[in-house]
């Protein structure tokens, strides 16, 4: 399963530090292999890294995913002021924004990034 991460309003390197955060989370470890990509749905041009792809072994890695994405937003809230950088997690084309990471929020974008297609299969 691939899913896409950004930081809304970033210049490349916060991406990089969630990029290695994720990198670095035990939970993910083994279940997760992540990549620098381009963002290609934003039509710019260039060689920024935008985006971090996760290709996840199994559905349950999603939620162990968003939970460690929430944990990297709060470590940045005193960089970026209040509870952190909203992110952006996309699959196929379902985008969410995580701007809380609450325990809603992240339960919220499980069931979304879960089921793209609405078809009620994981894939």
């Amino acid at each position: 399963m691939l899913v896409q991460v950004s930081v809304v309003g970033d210049d490349g390197i916060e991406v990089a530090a969630l990029q290695r955060w994720l990198a670095m989370d035990p939970d993910l470890r083994g279940g997760a292999a992540t990549s620098y990509a381009e963002d290609d749905t934003t039509g710019a041009m260039g060689a920024t890294l935008d985006v971090v792809n996760v290709v996840l072994s199994n559905g349950i890695g999603l939620s162990g995913l968003l939970v460690a994405i929430a944990g990297w937003r709060r470590s940045r809230a005193p960089i970026a002021g209040a509870g952190g950088p909203d992110i952006v997690v996309r699959r196929g084309d379902v985008e969410v924004v995580l701007s809380e990471a609450t325990e809603e929020d992240i339960a919220r974008a499980v069931r979304a990034l879960a089921d793209p297609d609405g078809s009620g299969s994981p894939a």
